[in-house]
This record gives structure tokens, sequence and C-alpha cells, in this order.
């Protein structure tokens, strides 16, 4: 088990803990970190939840700042029912973050997570978001972007019935030695949290054994097929994109399946502050197959380079 050279609770082992929307439905999220500076909140990936999230990654970026891994409505530990749009998860974000009264925070998207991580920033409060980190994701819908998800595996892997090392392998890592390794060793790890090391239940992946019917993962669909409908392009972050003024840092593996690495340099070219980072031998999942060189990446942006 990968153990942070600190005496900071452990991703393993942190307690989860809950704030209650106006609706009533309950967020579920962690704390890790330091107990002060600017908060880094996760935003997860489709069908993940702060149960999938790499300790090793975690730690390495918790030893510098707090952390937040998020579950939004209806995933993981929260309760309620799956958002079906980008814009209600990006809204529930909002309100998550004025419930534990923080002003000012910083992001990091991955995947799905990366298209909601923009619309916090530009529907938010002003200032809210001081920095973006957008890893393996792409933007609603604009023309100039290669329409993601249609790799034949992808259909397959990504709405199985049950998430797998094998699906988990071909959705974020490449078909190398190297990737394949890293991406074993990147499952392990995330199965290190137990109710032994926590004293709570794990959860599975959205819609896991289609133990709702996949309701769950047919809300989380829907909200990706609209995010990429040029019908619904006003209320996205395309063409808003230009519009973010706070430092942003877009990263992608050199061959990604699932967001075609290409849309990163589109996205990044929008945003007048945007750095972009391309990680070799690499694709969905760069920042659990280079977690440490990431996490330093990362702690070397949030703290300006």
């Amino acid at each position: 088990m990968y153990r942070p050279i600190s005496p900071l609770p452990q991703l393993q082992t942190a307690k989860t803990q809950f704030v209650t929307t106006k609706d009533g439905i309950k967020l579920a999220y962690r704390l890790l970190g330091p107990s002060s500076g600017v908060s880094l909140l996760f935003l997860h990936h489709f069908r993940g939840t702060i149960d999938h999230w790499d300790p090793l990654l975690i730690h390495s970026i918790a030893s510098h700042r707090p952390v937040i891994p998020f579950d939004n409505v209806g995933i993981g530990h929260s309760t309620g029912t799956v958002d079906d749009s980008v814009s209600k998860m990006a809204a529930h974000a909002i309100e998550f973050l004025s419930l534990l009264k923080i002003t000012q925070v910083d992001i990091i998207g991955f995947s799905l997570g990366g298209v909601v991580a923009p619309l916090v920033a530009l529907n938010g409060p002003p200032d809210l978001a001081r920095k973006l980190i957008l890893t393996g994701t792409t933007s609603t819908y604009g023309p100039d972007l290669i329409q993601s998800m249609t790799d034949e595996g992808v259909l397959k892997y990504a709405a199985a019935q049950d998430l797998t090392l094998e699906s988990i392998q071909y959705l974020f890592f490449k078909l190398t030695k190297t990737s394949e390794a890293a991406g074993r060793a990147w499952w392990d790890r995330i199965h290190e949290r137990t109710r032994e090391t926590s004293g709570e239940e794990r959860v599975s992946y959205v819609s896991d054994g289609f133990t709702d019917g996949g309701a769950g993962m047919m809300d989380l669909i829907t909200a990706m097929q609209a995010a990429g409908d040029p019908a619904n392009a006003a209320e996205g972050s395309y063409d808003r994109l230009g519009d973010i003024k706070i430092p942003v840092l877009v990263a992608n593996g050199y061959e990604n399946v699932i967001v075609p690495t290409i849309n990163s340099f589109y996205t990044s070219q929008k945003i007048p502050g945007a750095y972009l980072l391309v990680y070799p031998d690499a694709g969905h999942g760069i920042l659990f197959q280079y977690a440490e060189q990431f996490a330093k990446q990362v702690n070397g942006f949030l703290d300006g380079w």
C-alpha cells in the first residue's frame, strides 16, 4: 500500500463527510492535506466516484495543499438522481462549494469532470475559480472539435455492465507493456481503500452491475450527448472559453481513444492563459499512469511554476 510520508489522513482511511443542498441532497466529499491554503477540488470521470481516485496522485498533491475529492449528485456516496446535463453538474458543484463556505478554489477535472470544470468557472461567482486543470478531456460542442467516444472498443467497454481491469486498461491506458503495467499498479492502488482500512463501505462505479437498471449511467450519457450537441452550444463552454482569464493547465495522453488528443490543443488555443502538456506512451488516464510526475507539475502550476 502506498503511504504518504506525513501524519495527514490517507485516501485509504479518510472519513467521508457530507453537506446537504437546499433540495435535501447529501453531497459526499473527503478532506485531505493541510488545513490552510487554496483547496483543489477534484471532479471525476464518467462513472467514477471518490473511491476511484488514485491514492498516489492524491497524496502527492495533498502533501502541498488541501484537496477535496467530491461526489456530485447521485454519484458514489452522494444521494439524489444523477444530473443529466453538465450545466446542472456545474451548478451543483458551485452549490457544494458555497455550502463549504469556499470563496476561492482551484479545480481539476478529469474526462467528464473536465467538461464540467470550465462551467464552474464561467457560471460561478466571480473569482470563485483561481486556476483550472483539465486533463483527458474536451470542451462542450465546438465546430473545430473531433467527436469523442467513437472508438468501437470505447463503446464496448465504457457502458459495459461491469467495469473490470480489462475494460479500464483499454479505456485509460495504451496497449503497451509500460502503460499496461502502470494500469495494473493504479488498479491495485484504488482498491486499497476497504471497509477494513476506512470503516466504510466502498462504492462501485456508477451503475456497476446495472443494479440500478443502468439509470445513473444513462443520465451521464445523456449529459455527454447534450454537451456535444450543437443545439446546446449557447449554454456550453466552447464559445466562452476566451472569457476564462485565469491560468489553465490542459493535459492529455499522446493517443487518447476516448477524447481525441487534438481536442486538448483546440481547447488550449481558445483559452488565453492556457498551458498544454502531452504525455508520451499514454492515453486517457495520464494522471494515473504518471501520477507522481503529473502531481509535481500540478503543484508547480498551482504554485506559479
